[in-house]
């Protein structure tokens, strides 16, 4: 299978935007490409929310508006400044979706190829197909400098970290002016975090305003590797079945990822189900997530994490290859959120973060130690789990 191919075929597609007639066509070329591998494959319809960045600008401004009333009318400004930052903590942690349920909802799609379901194990592969927005904040230069900070204070930022912790410092100044604290220096403190969420309402907006990426490496790269791996993998593993979920409306605020527990928690057994979530793949050197998450970080699963350690110690310094914390709402944020164990395999440059652009050699690398981690997975916790329950017809009488 050529990965550059395959990457381009779904760019082709058209800009992959959560609910898109583009983002319809990569579905029905990913089925045909599945079915193509001998693999069973269907459809299943989800819906998505996917105006986020609108969403996001009226909490933002809300938390302006709480600031300035804070001053003259202190309970409705602490009142106005609580809503918002609940409001955004709760949708962008993937708890409860907020104001995006009021702008509008579309329908999308996930691909799900099962396996047999014979084995004890189940491993899920995981890649989103749709493509993220645009916009001044999506940029690769505002990636380069979010890095490059991150670096500079020992702490990955995550996009939304910004506007929450400014939501957040407003909503602390409103309490204040509310149990009766005033000054100089309350006014300063206040000052700066509302004008840096009067910036974010315009960054948001922009966002909103702009069209959607090519998503060549996040995620056509994934998607990519995904079927590498199913037709690598195969019936090739003796522990674990092989299910392949390509996931729509991920940039909806992991949208796939959530339908798809939602709908077969009962088959996700926890004790039997592993997802690998393969996001970005397409530059750079291969990492694996240790913890993700935008807001609050779940960690990755701990068997998972020391298998992907040893690989990259047995590897040696010369491969890179390396843990990493993701500020972002990947699906294997989603799968933990829900409890299941799960781990993304990523691929970053220099300054930790992902570049627009494709090499087929990381693809390569990522493929590699994704069929180590599988391979160490099946001999090594597979022998644990427990056999599958055969379901019989009950007799006659």
């Amino acid at each position: 299978m050529d990965a550059l191919a395959e990457i381009d075929a779904l760019v082709e597609a058209g800009r992959r935007a959560p609910g898109s007639d583009a983002e319809r066509r990569a579905a029905r070329h990913l089925e045909r490409r599945l079915a193509s591998l001998g693999r069973d494959v269907e459809s299943e319809s989800i819906d998505v929310w996917p105006n986020w960045p609108l969403a996001y600008a009226i909490l933002a401004a809300l938390g302006v508006l709480g600031s300035v009333l804070s001053v003259s009318i202190p309970v409705v400004g602490a009142v106005l400044a609580l809503i918002g930052a609940l409001l955004l903590f709760l949708d962008a942690s993937l708890l409860l979706p907020t104001v995006r349920r009021l702008l509008g909802r579309r329908a999308s799609q996930n691909v799900v190829s099962w396996g047999d379901r014979a084995k004890p194990g189940l491993l899920v592969l995981v890649a989103h197909y749709d493509a993220g927005r645009g916009g001044l904040a999506m940029s690769t230069r505002s990636e380069e400098r979010r890095a490059a900070l991150g670096r500079l204070i020992h702490r990955p930022i995550g996009p939304l970290e910004p506007l929450f912790w400014s939501s957040m410092a407003v909503l602390l100044c409103s309490l204040l002016r509310l149990a009766g604290v005033s000054g100089v220096a309350l006014t300063v403190a206040q000052f700066i975090p509302t004008v840096l969420l009067i910036i974010a309402i315009a960054l948001l907006i922009d966002i909103a305003l702009a069209g959607t990426k090519g998503g060549e490496n996040d995620n056509a790269s994934g998607v990519a590797l995904a079927l590498l791996l199913a037709e690598r993998l195969g019936g090739n593993l003796e522990h674990f079945d092989v299910t392949v979920l390509l996931t729509g409306g991920q940039k909806a605020v992991a949208a796939g990822t959530r339908g798809f527990i939602r709908r077969h928690k009962r088959e996700l057994a926890l004790e039997r189900t592993v997802i690998v979530n393969l996001d970005e793949v397409g530059s750079g050197t291969v990492r694996y997530a240790r913890r993700e998450g935008p807001l609050l970080s779940a960690k990755a699963h701990v068997q998972l994490i020391r298998l992907s350690d040893q690989i990259a110690e047995d590897a040696g310094a010369e491969s890179g290859a390396a843990a990493v914390v993701k500020r972002s709402p990947s699906d294997a944020y989603a799968a933990r959120a829900a409890g299941l164990p799960a781990i993304t395999i990523t691929c970053r440059g220099s300054l930790g973060y992902a570049e627009p652009r494709v090499d087929e050699r990381a693809i390569e690398r990522a493929e590699a130690f994704c069929a180590e981690l599988i391979g160490r997975l099946d001999a090594e916790l597979g022998p644990d789990l427990p056999a599958p329950v055969e379901v019989s017809e009950p007799e006659g009488p």
